[in-house]
C-alpha cells in the first residue's frame, strides 16, 4: 500500500479485494471522483476494512473505509488523508517515517526503499508500452 498524504481517498484494487476472498455483494454503493486519473473514476464500490501498523506488542489496527476502484497502480492501494487522520500519524518527509501513537509507545514506519524502487520501475514499464500506442 502506498501512504499518500496528499490523497483525499483511500483506494484499494479489485485484485486484493478478491485475493481476500470479498465478493462484489459485500461492497456498498459509492459515488463518482476525479483527480486520480483522467476524467471521472467509478468505484465498483466500498468497504470498511482493518488496518494494522506493526506487529506482536506495539501495532494499531483501526477500520477503514475504502474505494474499490480498477486503477492502474504499481502497489495494492492508497491510504490517504482519512486513514492517516484516523491513526493520527505524523510524516517526516527528510527520513520517509511515519509515525502514531501506538500501546506501547510511538510506531515508526520507515519508507521500503526497495519496494520504492521496484514501484517506479514498474511505473515506468508501464507507461513506456502506453507512450507508444
Amino acid at each position: 500500500m502506498l501512504v499518500d498524504g496528499g490523497a483525499g481517498l483511500n483506494l484499494i484494487s479489485p485484485k486484493v479485494i478478491r485475493k481476500l476472498q470479498i465478493s462484489d455483494e459485500e461492497l456498498k454503493v459509492t459515488g463518482t471522483f476525479q483527480g486520480i486519473n483522467p476524467g471521472r473514476s467509478r468505484p465498483k464500490g466500498k468497504i470498511m476494512l482493518p488496518v494494522t501498523f506493526r506487529g506482536e506488542l506495539n501495532y494499531r489496527t483501526e477500520k477503514i473505509v475504502l474505494d474499490v476502484v480498477e486503477l492502474p497502480l504499481p502497489y495494492n492501494g492508497i491510504l490517504g488523508r482519512p486513514s492517516l487522520a484516523k491513526f493520527m500519524t505524523a510524516s517526516h518527509y527528510a527520513y520517509n517515517t511515519l509515525k502514531m501513537p501506538g500501546p506501547m509507545g510511538v510506531i515508526s514506519i520507515p519508507l521500503d526503499k526497495k519496494d520504492a524502487i521496484i514501484c517506479v520501475d514498474k511505473m515506468y514499464r508501464d507507461a513506456v508500452p502506453t507512450k507508444a500506442a
